[in-house]
């Protein structure tokens, strides 16, 4: 078994803490910090900061895939989580650029690529899978100086995959999955014939129950994968459908501030073409507007919230992550070809394209998350 020393030997003997090249200082808004996992030609995966201007920031070296970053209320530290079913959880100083400590699952237990922090940033919850017993987990550990697990809580259903933080600071917000897994089978998914994905609410103060939201039994191969919430408490959550992609299904949803869930539904026409799968979703900061990502049918999308208004509808090859901000509608978009992208939604719901930057050696992964702070 790979130890908590072993990795991080590891890390530093390959120049993990390394800081690559501009400080991590505040700028225009436009200089926002970005992070996201990318992988290597030499398919090795790292752990990038950058900003849309171009500039690097820093690099460190992944023990595999990675798949998400939260970062700490005070913006000082972020948490890189395994791609599922990995076991690893990196704490990077984002201060310094700098690797503070690599932490393993427990025992029975494999991360499935998301975490979120308490508000005072004390406790980070993590999405987990009990495997042996076949149910999901949300990790408690605290947070600070050494990151220990202290509890754990039931998800209330199979494969939590994404949590998020309500703005009210007390309710959390758990995108189940449904799809049954098992480290012995790998990315194998087990259930599929009877799988049911749920939205599940929990007091963040002690784990207990508030409600859950299911979807329709027709839709019940829809997995329920990724989510943001807004300013108003709207949750936008982004689904991967594993049925026969033919079916089209919807792949966007929300909960709007009066619990309603709603299925946004794209044009019988373009839907096909997204082939049942959606990697990331955002909310801008006036909540107005959502953001979708759809890599397996390169294309983005742009939503009205909460009409479900399909706004803008791109081909942009191998999309993948999407952040929100710094303006009010404005979206910044990664891909696998080591791009991002920007667009931004005005006043009358029009959607212009902004700045394009090219990563050369970098291919982002699914998700990017931003410094909304200056350090």
């Amino acid at each position: 078994m790979i130890t908590r020393r072993t990795l991080i030997a590891g890390l530093i003997a390959t120049g993990a803490t390394a800081l690559v090249s501009a400080p991590l200082t505040a700028g225009q808004a436009d200089d926002r910090l970005l992070i996201s996992c990318a992988r290597k030609p030499d398919g090795s995966f790292v752990l990038v900061g950058f900003s849309e201007n171009g500039a690097i920031s820093f690099e460190l070296p992944l023990p595999g895939r990675g798949h998400a970053t939260t970062i700490s209320p005070d913006g000082k530290t972020a948490v890189h989580m395994a791609r599922r079913p990995g076991r690893f959880m990196l704490i990077a100083d984002l201060e310094t650029g700098t690797l503070r400590d690599l932490v393993n699952a427990p025992e029975g237990r494999h991360f499935y690529g998301h975490a979120g922090f308490s508000p005072d940033g004390r406790l980070l919850f993590t999405t987990e899978n009990d495997f042996d017993n076949a149910k999901g987990a949300i990790g408690v550990w605290t947070a600070g100086t050494r990151y220990e697990r202290v509890g754990e809580w039931d998800s209330h259903d199979i494969g939590p995959h994404d949590l998020s933080l309500m703005p009210d600071g007390v309710t959390l917000v758990i995108a189940n999955g449904g799809i049954l897994t098992h480290p012995d089978s790998g990315r194998a998914k087990l259930n599929i014939a009877d799988m049911k994905p749920s939205l599940v609410f929990l007091d963040v103060r002690d784990g207990s129950f508030i409600r859950k939201i299911e979807l329709p039994q027709e839709l019940h191969k829809n997995s329920i994968r990724h989510l943001d919430t807004g300013p108003d408490g709207t949750v936008l959550f982004g689904m991967q459908y594993q049925g026969d992609t033919s079916d089209a299904p919807p792949l966007v949803g929300m909960v709007g501030r009066d619990g309603k869930c709603a299925l946004f539904d794209a044009p019988e026409t373009l839907t096909p073409q997204l082939k049942g799968y959606c990697a990331d979703v955002a909310i801008d900061p006036s909540g107005r507007f959502g953001a979708s990502t759809f890599p397996r049918g390169d294309r983005i999308a742009i939503w009205s919230i909460p009409d479900g208004k399909l706004l803008s509808f791109n081909r942009v090859r191998d999309s993948a992550g999407v952040a929100a901000g710094p303006h009010p509608g404005g979206f910044r978009f990664s891909t696998g070809f080591g791009k991002l992208l920007s667009r931004l939604v005005d006043s009358g719901n029009h959607v212009t394209e902004g700045h394009t930057e090219r990563f050369a050696g970098l291919a982002f992964d699914n998700h990017m998350t931003v410094l909304d702070r200056p350090l």
